[in-house]
């Protein structure tokens, strides 16, 4: 639990807000407590997510599904208010360890353990389905396990069975690996209860061998696998291969019933002493660093550890976004981090990953698919020279009247409506989301200087990043500014063309993936391949995950590479000191580094296969590249671009001038 900031409430509905258990994309996570003694969980969300029509049905929905299930096995809700300024939701607050911290901190679990844990999750999707409702992400991260059982969390993406009048054609939610084939083929089975069964299956191979039926990944191969391979989790102890296997069929028909399961199953129970002694001490001191007034009666006491790594009922997971790395210890609390926001649905499975341009860590990004953040949902303008809205007076610098008069090559029809239109999806640095909902970022920094340099006011517009050249093609934007990868094979003119994609890239950061140690490298890390038979801490299906399993290969031994669904566990597990560094995309790195690691990190050598990120301009608008190329250039030789990346402590990412498509 973190202490509140000044900007946090210290009332929610009738409950005391007496600590922050957590963030992630649809808002904040409180503890809070009752007049008459009882802790909950309130889940808020964000005031200007609440805005927007579709989210605020989106979390109604989600209230209305977890109101409806009960049992010992689910999180109850104790209260609601979704149709307040900004809505709420209180569950029972139950101290727990996310299946996927557990498994990760104490290895997987023992049969009993998990036959346990199987027969509890039965009976919470039995009443999940009771009530005609299907989750749809049931996962290691979902799953809590407490002293008196596990506990099913998150009804964010649960549906009706029989209303899809808000699925979204197309939209994949849940989270690869172990989303259900019906799932991930949108014209194939309608989605039932069979969906979670497949699930179930890729939590017992989980907690029983320490990995998923279909290996690690980036998200689109684990999609890929799912479809077209089979299952691989060698041989499980106590017959749950044949369970496990059952679970998985592919067909959702030849999948066992739950009733069938639940028969072959048993009752839950008894959950006394059911886990492993390591994670019941855990529980314990949870319970006693927490204050839950029930641990004073039943909890021995244990001393006070270190950060542990928990979940909450009600707290936000990865199907979301990404949660942002928290403060460190001793780290002073920290502004919300630019993924807090939801995150963007996948590309079409049809789009290739090159020659056009990508994002070298948007796969992990995307490793929890769900929410779609629709385009358009959030707009705002950047008045240059600190100027007035045209309805409440001029722009200084603007196309009509005095300032910076526009670049010769700027497009008239720019130059005569003093706009230029970005688009840009703030789920991914170096955007940001900071000071009270005001986008900020170096993205948003340099569009202001670079609106200043031609003369006009620069628009952004939020979309989702799988449709953002297809805005740039249609004209919906004039420039897209997202952390787009001027990859090597656009520079070397692989593929259509030297760019790909109907678009030029007018090239403004260098990034790399990027080493971080602690402070000092105890450990004496310097470059990767000190990383030799080291813990090294990693996002699950990212290019670092990738990276690592290639160097493992030409080092003398191989690299221990511990995956975390979120970057908030990857920093945390490096400061702990449970691995030696981890790598991340440098503008990531240094950002987080800089800000939110309380001097605990460092980012250490040089950047890892750097490739420039660029802005997109639609190849047919040469007059508008060359215009932007020319005050960026501008801006390098006055010094406010270095100024500019500095303030993002990034400017270890600096090019020495502006070009285009990687200079070729």
């Amino acid at each position: 639990m973190q202490p509140l900031a000044k900007n946090d409430p210290q009332q929610i509905g009738p409950f005391r807000v007496i600590g922050l258990l957590g963030g992630g994309g649809m808002g904040r996570v409180y503890l809070g407590r009752a007049t008459d003694g009882r802790t909950v969980a309130v889940k808020t969300a964000r005031s200007e997510l609440a805005d927007d029509r579709g989210f605020r049905t989106r979390f109604a929905r989600e209230v209305a599904a977890a109101q409806r299930v009960g049992g010992p096995f689910v999180a109850p809700v104790v209260e609601a208010a979704p149709h307040d300024d900004v809505p709420w939701m209180a569950t029972e607050y139950v101290p727990g360890v996310p299946l996927s911290a557990a498994v990760h901190d104490h290895g997987p679990l023992p049969a009993p353990t998990v036959r346990l844990l199987t027969t509890g999750l039965l009976h919470a999707l039995t009443a999940v389905h009771a009530h005609g409702l299907v989750h749809r992400d049931l996962k290691p991260s979902n799953i809590l396990l407490t002293a008196t059982g596990p506990r099913v969390i998150d009804f964010g993406i649960a549906h009706s069975a029989a209303d899809t009048a808000l699925t979204m054609t197309g939209t994949a939610l849940g989270t690869p690996g172990f989303m259900a084939p019906e799932q991930l083929a949108m014209t194939g089975a309608r989605i039932t209860g069979a969906a979670d069964v497949f699930a179930l299956g890729g939590v017992i191979v989980f907690a029983t061998t320490g990995d998923g039926p279909y290996g690690n990944a980036e998200p689109q191969i684990l999609m890929y696998r799912t479809v077209h391979e089979e299952p691989q989790f060698g041989e499980l102890p106590d017959g749950l291969a044949e369970l496990a296997g059952s679970c998985l069929a592919k067909d959702p028909e030849r999948r066992p019933t739950l009733p069938a399961l639940v028969a072959r199953m048993g009752a839950p129970g008894p959950y006394e002493d059911w886990l492993p002694e390591p994670l019941a001490v855990q529980l314990r001191r949870l319970s006693t660093q927490l204050g839950d007034p029930r641990s004073r009666e039943t909890a021995p006491h244990t001393p006070a550890a270190g950060p542990a790594e928990v979940a909450f009922e009600g707290l936000p997971t990865r199907t979301m976004a990404s949660s942002p790395a928290p403060p460190l210890p001793d780290a002073p609390p920290r502004e919300p981090h630019r993924s807090d926001l939801p995150t963007a649905p996948p590309p079409p499975s049809g789009q290739p990953a090159s020659p056009g341009p990508s994002r070298r860590r948007l796969l992990a990004a995307l490793s929890g698919v769900g929410v779609v953040a629709g385009g358009g949902a959030l707009a705002w303008t950047l008045w240059p020279d600190g100027g007035k809205d045209p309805a409440g007076g001029t722009v200084a610098g603007g196309g009509s009247g005095g300032g910076t008069k526009p670049s010769a090559q700027l497009p008239q029809a720019i130059r005569d409506k003093g706009i230029v239109t970005i688009g840009s999806d703030l789920t991914y640095s170096p955007m940001d989301f900071l000071k009270a909902g005001a986008p900020a970022g170096l993205d948003v920094d340099l569009a202001d200087a670079l609106g200043r340099a031609l003369g006009v006011r620069c628009e952004f517009r939020n979309s989702a990043f799988s449709g953002l050249l297809t805005g740039l093609a249609a004209g919906r934007f004039d420039l897209v500014m997202s952390a787009l990868t001027d990859t090597k094979d656009r520079q070397d003119g692989h593929g259509a063309g030297t760019t790909g994609g109907g678009v030029d890239l007018v090239d403004y950061l260098r990034s790399g993936l990027t080493l971080v140690v602690r402070r000092g490298s105890p450990e004496g890390i310097q470059k990767p391949e000190d990383l030799s038979g080291k813990p090294v801490a990693v996002q699950r299906g990212s290019a670092a995950q990738s990276y690592l399993d290639e160097l493992s290969r030409k080092v003398p031994a191989q690299v221990k590479v511990q995956m975390f669904d979120s970057p908030a566990e990857v920093y945390a597990n490096v400061a702990q000191g449970r691995s030696v560094a981890c790598l991340d995309d440098f503008p990531v790195a240094a950002y987080t580094v800089a800000t939110g690691s309380g001097g605990a990190l460092q980012v250490i050598g040089a950047q890892i296969d750097p490739y420039p990120l660029g802005i997109a301009v639609a190849k047919t608008n040469t007059a508008l590249r060359d215009a932007v190329r020319q005050a960026l250039d501008h801006l390098i030789k006055s010094g406010e671009y270095a100024t500019i990346l500095k303030r993002w402590s990034v400017e270890g990412g600096a090019v020495e001038r502006a070009v285009v498509n990687g200079g070729r």
